[in-house]
């Protein structure tokens, strides 16, 4: 045989060999893209992504979460029982109900549901550098409060007189006493509810998150309010006025994330309360 049909024999033979196992490669692709779904010619297929943290997790994970959320509304129930004992039986000066009973009763939870969780002072918004920023807050929505207690004042026909309340002894202590209840309920009704249910349920709505923490906060004041001013027409208006003040609380906390700003707001709201008598 010449040498020039043996050159081209030869690449005949190659062209063939390359061919076969380019069709056995395009074979191996389409058995394996008949696994797939189907789609009409001519159209995309639809990339579905999750939308939740919920969709990824496995039904044993359900099961975990809302065992976690039960717990937690058991403790928190529980403590409103200790709390409605300890106020219907026994009888201690002010300063030891708001320091020392509110520290037992609404802090050591907090502390713990911290240390057992993923949110830490970060997500609480107790950073130092959320601290002037949350002054600053705090004080601009006291001071709509002071504005409002100030009105509701004129409108009920007092007369409004100037007073040195700075320089009066008895005002710092009711400050002081005022901090103390502002810091222990910011932590145990907003600050604890709010990130314990977010970090193990992130897809939880800010609505239903809101109507747990409401709940709560009307929870825990209606028995004492009901206590001192008896079941009658001006309960419904103090409960109404808690009301308003948990959900903006509530509102002014998600989108400030900021603890400094609402115990700052809750001091001057509980100081417009005991001034004005509103």
């Amino acid at each position: 045989m010449p040498r020039a049909q043996t050159s081209n024999h030869r690449l005949q033979q190659l062209r063939a060999k390359h061919s076969d196992r380019v069709g056995k490669a395009k074979k191996r692709l389409q058995a394996v893209g008949s696994l797939g779904p189907k789609y009409a010619k001519g159209k995309k297929p639809i990339v579905s992504h999750f939308k939740t943290t919920m969709d990824i997790l496995t039904p044993v994970g359900h099961k975990q979460v809302f065992r976690q959320l039960y717990t937690f509304f058991f403790i928190m129930m529980s403590l409103f029982f200790v709390w409605l004992a300890y106020r219907s039986f026994f009888t201690f000066p002010v300063w030891f109900d708001e320091g020392v009973a509110k520290a037992l009763i609404f802090g050591i939870p907090v502390v713990w549901f911290a240390s057992q969780s993923r949110f830490i002072s970060t997500e609480l918004g107790i950073n130092d550098n959320q601290l002037f920023p949350g002054l600053f807050l705090g004080i601009a929505i006291g001071g709509l409060y002071g504005f409002a207690g100030l009105l509701i004042q004129v409108s009920a026909g007092q007369a409004v007189t100037p007073g040195a309340l700075f320089a009066s002894s008895g005002f710092w202590w009711i400050a002081f006493l005022a901090m103390l209840t502002a810091w222990w309920e910011s932590l145990f009704f907003f600050g604890l509810p709010t990130q314990y249910i977010k970090s193990i349920a992130p897809w939880f709505s800010e609505t239903l998150i809101g109507a747990f923490v409401v709940f709560f906060f009307l929870l825990f004041h209606a028995p004492l309010r009901g206590i001192i001013t008896g079941w009658q027409p001006q309960f419904i208006i103090q409960m109404g006025l808690l009301t308003l003040f948990a959900i903006g609380q509530f509102i002014f906390y998600l989108r400030t994330k900021n603890m400094y700003a609402l115990v700052l707001s809750h001091l001057l709201w509980g100081l417009v309360i005991e001034i004005y008598a509103v």
